[in-house]
C-alpha cells in the first residue's frame, strides 16, 4: 500500500473514531430513565455534603415524598397523574438560610405522564416577570431554566424522572441550579445502572469551566 494511501486511511479511521467516541459521550449524557428506582435510589441521587457546589451544605436529612403535589405546577394540591414517588432536600449556603437551594425529584409511571407534568411544572404561576432560558448544557431529554424573581429554576426530563432545583435571592446566577440538575441526572443514572452515585455538581461546575 502506497503512504498516499496508508495516510488517507488513518485520517479516515482516526475521523470515524472520535465521531464514534462522540456520538457515545453523547448517548451517555443523555441516557434516559427508564427503570422504575426504589426509594432509596432516589434519595442516593439527593446530592450530600462535599456533593455539591462550594459553600452549599444539607439543612436537614433528605427527605421522602409521600405525595406528589410538588411535582405538580402552579397552585395543585394533586398529585400528577402517574406519580409514583419522589424525594427532597434544601441546601443551605454558609450556614445561612437567607438564600437556600431546594430540590425536587419526581418519578413516574410512563414518560408521558413525565412530559406532561414536566411542562406544566416549569410553568410555574406565570406571570410577566418570568423568564425562560435554555441551560447552558443540555440536561437529560429536555432542560430549561425559568426566573421568576428574585429566584431561579432549573428543571430537567430525563425517561420518567422530572427534577426541579431552586435556588432563592439567585440575582440572576444560574451556575448553582444549573451544575446541582446537572449532577443529579447523571447520579440517577448511575443508580439505574446498579452504581453507587458519585457524581458531583463540582465536577459539573469543573467541566463547565473549560467550555
Amino acid at each position: 500500500m502506497s503512504r498516499t494511501r496508508t495516510t488517507v486511511l488513518a485520517v479516515v479511521l482516526g475521523a470515524t473514531a472520535l465521531t464514534a467516541c462522540s456520538s457515545g459521550d453523547s448517548d451517555e449524557a443523555g441516557k434516559p430513565i427508564t427503570k422504575q428506582l426504589e426509594q432509596g435510589d432516589l434519595t442516593q441521587a439527593l446530592p450530600g455534603n462535599n456533593e455539591m457546589p462550594n459553600g452549599w451544605n444539607l439543612r436537614h436529612d433528605k427527605g421522602v415524598s409521600k405525595s406528589g403535589e410538588y411535582c405538580a405546577g402552579g397552585e395543585s394540591d394533586k398529585s400528577p397523574e402517574g406519580w409514583t414517588r419522589g424525594g427532597s432536600t434544601m441546601y443551605e449556603f454558609n450556614g445561612s438560610t437567607d438564600n437556600m437551594m431546594f430540590v425536587e425529584i419526581c418519578q413516574f409511571d410512563s414518560p408521558e405522564h413525565a412530559k406532561n407534568a414536566y411542562a406544566s411544572w416549569k410553568r410555574g404561576k406565570g406571570g410577566d416577570d418570568q423568564k425562560e432560558q435554555a441551560t447552558k448544557a443540555k440536561v437529560g431529554e429536555e432542560s430549561t431554566v425559568v426566573l421568576r424573581e428574585p429566584s431561579a429554576y432549573a428543571y430537567s426530563r430525563s425517561g420518567t424522572v422530572n427534577i426541579e432545583v431552586k435556588v432563592e435571592e439567585s440575582k440572576g446566577d444560574t451556575t448553582g441550579v444549573e451544575d446541582t440538575l446537572a449532577a443529579i441526572v447523571k447520579r440517577l443514572q448511575q443508580v439505574q445502572d446498579g452504581k453507587r452515585a458519585t457524581a458531583t455538581a463540582g465536577e459539573e461546575a469543573a467541566k463547565a469551566a473549560k467550555k
